[in-house]
């Protein structure tokens, strides 16, 4: 996905770390996260992507900003936006055992206590005041060291269907870098982890990343108030940060409104052209979210009663072919499982699996289900009865999740041994086990993925003739009337970038009359 940046900013941009520089982790300690990562992610998540990661700069001093709706999940996707050493700003009360502890010491985290972490961690004699100003000169350290540091600035895990409002923290800590000598710019770089259904395996999860933007430019065109303390520095940071963090994330006023708008995106993503309905999809979001936006006005709202009564239309076709992938199995608001059911019904086979493929993939897959069904079926099983939250699933699938894989890896390790030795075989050739099992599960999962594609195809071809005529229709119709309503879409968007443009003139002019009175 291309995306309109200078080189100067994504390519060039660098600054040289002074001597005695702070270290950005263990080299080992991050490649095995980053694998572990992977694995986690693609066990649950039928595909994980990045897409605008050409918008990372490749070097200099980094801010990776992101939005945090679905707790490990988020934190696992954000080490992919950038191929450097990713430096997060975390709460240290996740730190609390002694793998988290190692963790954090090995990708160079930068703890720091939450305000709702406070009661808790001042039982433990942590000094929360000394803790978050180390946290605030380590920050300014990495920085200039040309370090990419990456934060959540919602302030933690924001179980919303909207991005919520960053708190001050951050914005402070990159404000004073900035005012007192920075040794180079800052880029800030926005990246969204958007989910088509995030508590159900097998759905697709992708993190968008944003164009970046200079923390020197930014000072220069905001420079109200005389410090990196002033209240009105760090409110037009905040709003800075939302306002780029809205832009790469999926929006919506209530989780009913977010349903449709994923509904509507994933049944217009799949009548796109091209092999890739996810990419596609978006594009599709700000014109998706002005509409759901759109249907909760009163009909009469700046809207004439046909072109209101064409949106309608446009959300009752979304429902329709969500109800019919969904009722075959597959996931409504899944781009992938739109894009397939509809080339069933043109007729065409899948580009995406065949009976050929899986059949030929079965044996090694089956051997993969052996050794990983039973620990699966536990963790999941564990996850759903300790979970206090939908947000807590994944999470715990995959801590604790991850070391009861390890733990069984290890028990079919000692066992195959034992089975080896008493055969007359050498028990050594257990340890190519654990070597080889992760790819198994690899299979898998994916041949699990591709064979409930494949029924979904299977069953959208097994619908009446009528059926299947009707249903094409509709994609028919959707594509259409989705076509028509871009103009009305364009206009208002236009009428908004007017209304902001002067409301930020505005400011501006307030912020600086304010600053020459002083």
């Amino acid at each position: 996905m291309s995306a309109p940046l200078s080189d100067s900013l994504s390519k060039s941009f660098s600054s040289s770390p002074p001597p005695g520089s702070p270290k950005e982790g263990s080299p080992v300690i991050r490649r095995l996260v980053r694998w572990l990562s992977r694995r986690c992610l693609r066990w649950v998540y039928r595909d994980v992507r990045v897409f605008g990661a050409e918008r990372a700069p490749e070097s200099g001093a980094v801010l990776f900003i992101g939005n945090h709706p679905n707790d490990l999940p988020d934190v696992l996707q954000g080490f992919f936006v950038t191929p450097r050493p990713l430096r997060y700003i975390a709460t240290l009360a996740a730190a609390s055992s002694w793998p988290a502890r190692k963790i954090y010491e090995g990708l160079g985290v930068i703890p720091v206590v939450r305000v709702r972490d406070a009661r808790a961690e001042r039982r433990k004699g942590t000094d929360m005041v000394a803790v978050n100003a180390a946290a605030g000169s380590a920050v300014g350290a990495a920085l200039a060291a040309g370090h990419a540091v990456g934060v959540f600035p919602e302030g933690g895990v924001h179980n919303t269907p909207y991005v919520g409002r960053p708190r001050t923290g951050v914005a402070k800590m990159i404000l004073e870098y900035v005012d007192n000598g920075a040794n180079g710019d800052v880029l800030i770089v926005p990246f969204g982890v958007q989910y088509e259904s995030p508590y159900r395996p097998g759905s697709d999860c992708f993190a968008v990343v944003g164009a970046p933007f200079s923390m020197a430019e930014w000072r220069t065109l905001n420079p109200s108030g005389t410090g990196s303390g002033s209240s009105q520095s760090v409110a037009a940071l905040v709003d800075t940060f939302h306002e780029a963090l809205r832009q790469v994330t999926r929006n919506a006023t209530s989780w009913t409104q977010a349903t449709t708008r994923d509904r509507l995106i994933a049944g217009v993503a799949a009548n796109m052209p091209g092999d890739d309905p996810l990419e596609a999809s978006i594009g599709l979001v700000a014109q998706a979210q002005w509409l759901v936006e759109t249907l909760e006005e009163s009909p009469t709202t700046g809207h004439s009663v046909s072109q209101y009564e064409t949106l309608v239309r446009i959300r009752t076709i979304a429902e329709e072919l969500a109800i019919a992938v969904e009722s075959l199995g597959g996931i409504g608001t899944s781009a992938r499982d739109q894009a397939d059911v509809r080339q069933a019904l043109d007729g065409r086979r899948s580009s995406r699996v065949s009976i050929a493929s899986l059949t030929m993939s079965a044996p090694v897959a089956a051997l993969g289900w052996l050794i990983h069904g039973p620990i699966f079926a536990l963790i999941w099983r564990l996850a759903h009865r300790f979970a206090k939250a939908p947000v807590d699933l994944v999470a715990l699938a995959f801590v604790p999740g991850l070391y009861l894989v390890l733990l069984w890896y290890l028990l079919l390790t000692v066992g195959l041994a034992l089975v080896l030795g008493n055969t007359g075989w050498s028990p050594w050739w257990s340890l190519l086990l654990p070597l080889v099992a992760p790819r198994l599960g690899d299979i898998a999962v994916a041949w699990r993925w591709r064979w409930r594609c494949w029924r979904l195809v299977r069953g959208a071809r097994a619908w009446s003739a009528p059926e299947r005529q009707r249903l094409d229709a509709l994609h028919r119709e959707l594509t259409a009337l989705w076509a028509g309503s871009t103009a009305a879409f364009e206009d208002e968007s236009i009428k908004l970038r007017d209304q902001s443009g002067s409301t930020i003139r505005r400011n501006s002019a307030r912020r600086n009359s304010a600053a020459g009175s002083q």
